[in-house]
């Protein structure tokens, strides 16, 4: 049987301290956003967690393998009532070897007329008797359980919000990153996720010396680029990362912008971006009277518009997507006309032939164009002019009659495919289809192919 004693009577400075507590907690509760059941879980688990330690008092045990200290705790966070009771095993005065979970016998009586030996004694502890190294514990552990508590709301608050857009103020400039304010909660907008050497921010109270930038803004529209699983990422690491330099920032807003793609009519297939300097996005309609590329163009430009004032006059190539990959290439190198393409499927890898004069409207300034239409379409783009076109030797594909077998260019030839060049660009599972000759013999036979043209 468990004996329980508590004070009659509330000291006045303990109602005062309650008070204080209670005014404390109600302002922590209302800042945070914080649900006041979560909160007094918290704030429970961190009261036993300090009350707890054998040496709170600043003596050794003497019996490291004796029981240690046993508390209960019961918080209300709606009138600050937090009582505190101290577990003790009722011991005959001359067996008591550790106060710390012993109390004597004559003791208990004192406390409670009925108590006897080898009963559990309960007494409450008053909130005054904590010792000030307690109270420090007790703050610093409550900061850290509180800190993983708003990592963990602020975390399934915005996990669902991968690729939104997001407007926010800046509430701090740092030299990693700019600390945007959104709905009161800070999240992070990493300094290389800003458009280089245009994207200006100060924060809302800055003064007008600091503000000398006239492009720089206090409010911030970015994407939400990741948001980190905090039982995962470092404590010092943000949990909410923002950015205006990915493609889904592109994306969304596209979305935003143009009813179509946000009613999934069109959709974006694929954006790749060289932040500030140009983009390329891939386009496809669902309904056949619907030209995806005018649609997101708009009159005179007016729906692409808002968007290449966002990114600071980054250029917009949007491109249809089609079935035929050659046809895909010509127009991912817009604005470079295309003469010829050969395809090599296999090696996903394609010689692309323009005029002299086209050459460096197709590889782009620094090799931008032709690097973000290999980004766009997964493959490596080898840029010609027209006048090489065709000085590739061929070869028959009887030439290799002593590598591959009869029977398998009997059945090729049949299928139309005469020589080495036109098998390779030819992919390989259609190929298959056609001729119905195994998978792997066909990889060996491409293999033998491309190695007689990279000797």
């Amino acid at each position: 049987m468990a004996r329980s004693v508590r004070a009659s009577k509330v000291s006045q400075k303990e109602k005062e301290a309650r008070q204080r507590l209670l005014s404390s907690m109600q302002e922590f509760i209302k800042e945070h956003k914080l649900d006041r059941e979560k909160f007094a879980q918290v704030l429970q688990l961190a009261f036993l967690e300090v009350l707890a330690r054998p040496e709170r008092d600043g003596t050794h045990r003497k019996d490291p393998t004796a029981p240690k200290p046993t508390f209960s705790v019961i918080v209300n966070p709606e009138n600050a009532d937090i009582q505190i009771l101290r577990h003790r095993q009722i011991t005959p005065d001359l067996e008591v070897e550790d106060e710390s979970w012993q109390i004597s016998l004559s003791e208990a009586m004192e406390k409670d007329p009925e108590a006897q030996a080898g009963e559990e004694f309960y007494e409450e502890v008053a909130l005054t008797s904590l010792t000030r190294s307690q109270i420090d514990q007790l703050k610093n552990r409550l900061r850290q359980q509180l800190r993983d508590l708003e990592r963990h709301s602020l975390y399934e608050r915005y996990k669902h919000r991968v690729g939104d857009i997001l407007t926010g103020e800046v509430l701090k400039v740092t030299r990693d990153e700019v600390i945007v304010m959104h709905d009161g909660n800070e999240l992070s907008l990493p300094k290389r996720e800003l458009i280089p050497g245009k994207d200006q921010y100060v924060p809302k109270d800055a003064s007008p010396v600091y503000r000398r930038d006239r492009r720089a803004s206090s409010i911030v529209k970015a994407v939400v680029q990741e948001v980190l699983d905090p039982q995962k990422a470092p404590a010092s690491r943000p949990i909410v990362l923002l950015s205006r330099t990915s493609p889904l920032f592109l994306e969304a807003l596209l979305k935003l912008e143009i009813p179509e793609i946000y009613d999934n009519i069109i959709s974006v297939k694929k954006a790749v971006r060289i932040p500030g300097e140009r983009a390329k996005v891939l386009v496809e309609s669902y309904d056949e009277r619907i030209d995806p590329v005018g649609a997101c163009v708009g009159v005179k430009g007016s729906r692409i518009k808002p968007v290449v004032e966002e990114l600071h006059g980054e250029y917009i190539d949007i491109i249809p997507y089609n079935p035929d990959m050659k046809l895909m290439i010509s127009r991912a190198l817009a604005p470079a006309t295309v003469m010829y393409v050969d395809l090599y499927p296999n090696r996903r890898h394609a010689k692309v032939f323009v005029a002299p004069e086209e050459y460096a409207r197709a590889v782009g300034r620094e090799g931008i164009n032709v690097r973000l239409a290999e980004e766009l379409l997964g493959y490596t783009l080898d840029i010609r002019e027209d006048s090489e076109y065709g000085e590739e030797e061929d070869i028959e594909l009887l030439e290799f009659s002593d590598e591959i077998p009869e029977a398998i260019i009997k059945a090729l030839q049949k299928e139309g495919f005469q020589t080495a060049r036109a098998i390779l660009q030819f992919p390989i599972d259609e190929l298959q289809k056609r001729t119905q000759i195994e998978l792997p013999t066909l990889q060996q036979v491409y293999e033998i192919l491309q190695a007689e043209f990279e000797q």
